[in-house]
Order: structure tokens, then sequence, then C-alpha cells
């Protein structure tokens, strides 16, 4: 796999904040057999998000509410777009293909008075355990905050390009006139995303266990032992969770072998 490191992980010394994300594969590069950036650009707006929600989120910590994890999210998605703009990404030179806007999911969570404040967008997601590993809640996948579908249509043997470019100008961080949701949010910088952003908050019971993970631990989570293999992993230093995740990429590498990050919270 020549994709470079795209994944990326980020929490706070000061407080409970914590953040992974995943920068979104930069596909056209493959289908055109181009050179894949090294490092990726895509990678490159995880980290910058990432870095920013977190120093953002310590500013705001000893006030931190409900409301404040909108905020937070939208300054880092601001950071995001400066870095657009410095690269030359805006709505006037994007032709969404060879110039496309370079993008990123994520999951975050700041934990503050017994409250769990969360957030996610598109597939890195929250997952919340109880302390005997039943699965309790999981955030939104990308497209279930589509509230219609967009007018606009493609016959279904339009060719590749053609459909990936309508899916990124149209569906992604897709606003119709009316202002209802018509596709799907990754965060790119774009004002829209932050109509697509998931959020809320609970209060925990001793013994929970929050996870932040991205979409390459998403086939993970039906596993018997992965509960039972990250309580090991917060006893042994993550030795067990790779050894699980080594054995499952082998057994399966297209479901279970792609860049995958995850931080475990035991409450």
């Amino acid at each position: 796999d020549d994709i470079p490191q795209e994944d990326y992980v980020a929490f706070s010394k000061k407080h409970s904040i914590f953040v992974v994300a995943d920068g979104v594969t930069l596909i056209q590069n493959i289908i055109d057999n181009k050179k894949y950036p090294n490092p990726s650009p895509a990678g490159d707006v995880a980290r910058i998000f990432s870095e920013t929600f977190v120093k953002e989120a310590e500013i705001q910590f000893e006030s931190f509410d409900k409301h404040t994890l909108e905020d937070v999210f939208d300054k880092a998605n601001m950071a995001v777009k400066q870095y657009q703009t410095k690269v030359g990404r805006t709505k006037e030179t994007v032709d969404y293909w060879d110039t496309d806007f370079f993008a990123a999911t994520a999951a975050f969570c700041v934990i503050k008075d017994d409250m769990v404040y969360w957030g996610s967008i598109c597939d890195s997601y929250l997952v919340r355990f109880d302390s005997s590993g039943t699965h309790l809640f999981q955030s939104p996948h990308c497209h279930e905050l589509k509230d219609v579908e967009p007018d606009e249509t493609l016959p279904t043997d339009a060719p590749q390009k053609v459909r990936a470019q309508y899916a990124w100008r149209v569906r992604r961080n897709g606003i119709n006139t009316k202002g209802e949701r018509i596709g799907y949010g990754v965060i790119t910088g774009e004002e829209a995303a932050k109509q697509y952003l998931n959020q809320g908050q609970f209060s925990y019971e001793k013994g929970d266990v929050v996870v932040l993970l991205t979409d390459g631990f998403a086939e993970y989570l039906p596993l018997p032992d992965f509960f039972e293999t990250i309580q090991q992993d917060a006893l042994n230093d993550t030795k067990f969770l790779s050894a699980l995740s080594i054995q499952k990429a082998q057994e399966n590498p297209d479901d279970y072998g792609h860049e995958r990050s995850l931080i475990a919270i035991s409450l």
C-alpha cells in the first residue's frame, strides 16, 4: 500500500479532550494512476483539525457545555479552510477532480463534570460500552443526517469521473436552496460541514468505556472479543489490541487491513 498515513490522533495533556481523524483517500490519484502525494494533504487536514480542536477546547474548557462543542468544531473547520486557501483550494478554483478540496472525517469528545460531550462527522465514530461490554451507543453513519434526495440526478451509466464530480460537488456537504441536507458531511473547511455535525452529551456510569475510532476499526466492533481486548489493552500498553488487529488483518485484509486509529477511555 503506497498511500501515506492519513489518520491522526490528538489529546490534551491538560484536560480530558480526545480526537481521532481520518483523511479521505484521494481516490482520483489512484484512478488516474498519479503518484500519491506524500505527505498526504488529506492527512494534513486530519492533523490540522485535530490539533486545532484540542487547542480551542482547552481554551474553552472551564466554561464547556453542550453549546461549546459546535463552536470548537467551527474553529477547527475554519483552520482547515485557511489551509485549503493556502494550497489553492477555493470554491473558485476546484473542479472536484484534478483540483478538489482535501477532506477528513473525525470523532471527538470532551469529558467534564461527569458528562461526555461528543461529536462526529461521517465515518469516524464514538461508541459507548457499559462495564460489562454492552454496546450502549454509537454515533450516526455518514448519510443518516440526510434530509432529502437532491433534485439533480445522474444516469447510472455516467463515467466514474463524472459521477464522482457530481457526488463531491452536490452531495458532499450538500445543502439545497431550502436549507435541507442532501448528502453527507466531511471536514473540508466549507461552512456547510457544520450542518452535518453529529453531537450530543450523556452522563456516564463508573466503569463505562468510550471509544473513538476511525472507519478502519468499524468492522472490529461486532467481534465477540473486541471489548475484552480493549480492557486488556488498557493494562498492557496496546499489545492485545495490536495482536487482534494483526490477526484480523491477515484473515481478511479488505475488511480489517486498512489504516485505523482508536482511543479507548475508561470512565
